[in-house]
């Protein structure tokens, strides 16, 4: 079975890509990959989307409007954002190196350690290393992921992104990252 994020990236792209979505279309019938499931767990599957799209609601990520008297599913701001950020986090390294290293820093206060954590697990999570405590580096072009995190984390000026040429010391990081050049 896929996992729980890869439910709700299916439904905001369901939704996005049909501009808006009618509530009682919202089963397993409008998923291609149902017919892969047993047939005894396909009314679980139908319970299961259903309740993530009602998450996804009540997250922000969708809306339900009401038109003619049908109900539909249709995309926020906010939920725009949300399939940005899954469609550049599922991205594909680029093949070959530019020898350049994208590098993070940020000054996080502790008032806002939550966040802060969850900036670390996300950069992480992207394949960031940690070059010292609040320093991160990573080989390949991310720009576009950490404008979404700057967002999305309401840190702004406290997130410093950094394109840098040249870097003493690499070579344990270019093994790391299995890079050549």
């Amino acid at each position: 079975m896929a996992k729980r994020t890869e439910y709700k990236k299916i439904i905001l792209n369901l939704v996005k890509n049909a501009g808006r979505l009618a509530l009682d279309i919202v089963a397993p019938n409008a998923f291609k990959f149902v017919s892969t499931f047993p047939k005894n767990k396909r009314k679980k599957l139908k319970y299961y989307i259903n309740q993530k799209a009602e998450q996804l609601v009540a997250e922000g990520f969708l809306e339900i409007v009401e038109e003619n008297d049908t109900q539909f599913l249709q995309l926020t701001k906010k939920g725009g954002e949300k399939l940005l950020y899954y469609q550049i986090t599922t991205t594909k390294k680029p093949g070959r190196w530019d020898g350049k290293w994208r590098v993070v820093i940020f000054d996080v206060w502790e008032k806002t350690r939550v966040k802060r954590n969850l900036l670390r697990e996300e950069i992480k999570n992207f394949g960031f290393i940690q070059l010292q405590r609040s320093v991160w580096i990573y080989p390949y072009e991310c720009g576009q992921f950490i404008e979404l995190l700057k967002t999305d984390l309401s840190f702004g000026k406290n997130i410093r992104y950094m394109v840098v040429e040249s870097l003493d010391f690499d070579e344990n990081l270019k093994r790391r990252f299995k890079l050549s050049g």
